[in-house]
């Protein structure tokens, strides 16, 4: 796995050993970042069940301000805290080893907000896809012009609305969907 684009183009990115992480398809990276290259440019990137952290790296490869990256598998951590270091971006990404729930909780306290909330639940845990989406759309952590993205096995059923959020797109890619979140306008 490699990064795709930009200031750290072609570096390798490591991925935590074991079946815990599903790291996501090159194919599908490509895909979702030519979708977002219009806004990627000094965004605020949460990337949530961060797995190898390949996400939020990309982001910041491709010119993100700052990426957060959310994850409980302590192993995956220490991946992602790797990634970031041999790819440089040391000044730019915060990670966490936390459950995501109560990080949503303490990024709501702390008023922190994203651009792109990216989300990769673990698909075994099927239970855990509403509950969070849910948990994003309440603590409202996206800016009025950002947007959700969570990946599901492309059964999943997604609500087309939730709170004063809304889909507006689905992408299948392979036996992946992605299922893309923004807010209603302000009135």
């Amino acid at each position: 796995m490699r990064v795709i684009a930009g200031k750290a183009k072609g570096k390798l990115l490591y991925a935590p050993s074991g079946m815990n992480t599903r790291p996501i398809t090159a194919m599908m990276k490509e895909a979702l970042f030519s979708i977002w290259q219009g806004e990627i440019i000094d965004a605020d990137f949460l990337d949530l069940f961060a797995g190898s952290g390949s996400m939020g790296i990309e982001a910041l490869s491709r010119g993100a301000r700052k990426a957060v990256f959310v994850e409980l598998d302590k192993n995956a951590v220490d991946v992602i805290k790797e990634n970031i270091k041999n790819c440089k971006f040391n000044d730019c990404a915060v990670v966490y080893k936390d459950d995501v729930f109560n990080r949503i909780s303490l990024l709501k306290a702390t008023n922190q907000t994203f651009d792109i909330i990216y989300l990769d639940p673990p698909f075994t845990r099927d239970e855990i896809f509403h509950p969070v989406l849910e948990a994003v759309t309440e603590a409202d952590i996206l800016n009025q012009d950002g947007e959700i993205a969570i990946r599901t096995v492309k059964e999943k059923e997604m609500p087309e609305e939730i709170g004063d959020y809304y889909k507006y797109k689905l992408k299948i890619y392979g036996q992946s969907a992605i299922h893309f979140y923004c807010k209603y306008a302000e009135e």
